[in-house]
């Protein structure tokens, strides 16, 4: 009975060893940089490709006309986002920029919180 006992712990051992580890990253402060001039963003995770990010901006915020070297998913949180000449997105509103893809200027007139999910490197995007 022992060793059944110890081999069943033996066993639950090496599983909890071999189980993927989650990532967490906690609210607060910590981890924001200013990528432009009222635009934090501070990353969730990376896998060496793909990467996410919060990006919170303040109001009057603005980024310039870029493109996409590859895919970018974008979930407005809270706020607004506005393309120059295009779209606005309001909070829960979605939208995929696949490669190649050229935005207008963004605006944020009233603030906004944004998860971001790049194909690549955001270094690839935007310097650094």
């Amino acid at each position: 009975r022992v060793a059944r006992i110890w081999s069943r712990t033996l066993e639950r051992v090496r599983a909890a060893r071999l189980a993927p580890a989650f990532i967490t990253v906690r609210a607060g402060t910590e981890g924001w940089i200013e990528m432009l001039p009222k635009v934090h963003a501070k990353r969730l995770h990376s896998d060496g490709t793909a990467e996410s990010y919060l990006v919170r901006l303040e109001p009057g915020a603005r980024a310039p006309a870029h493109g996409h070297p590859a895919g970018e998913e974008c979930l407005v949180l809270e706020g607004a986002v506005r393309y120059v000449g295009a779209d606005t997105l309001n909070a829960g509103d979605f939208q995929y920029a696949p490669a190649g893809a050229e935005h207008a200027e963004l605006v944020s007139d009233t603030g906004a919180l944004v998860f971001l999910r790049y194909a690549r490197p955001v270094t690839e995007y935007i310097n650094l």
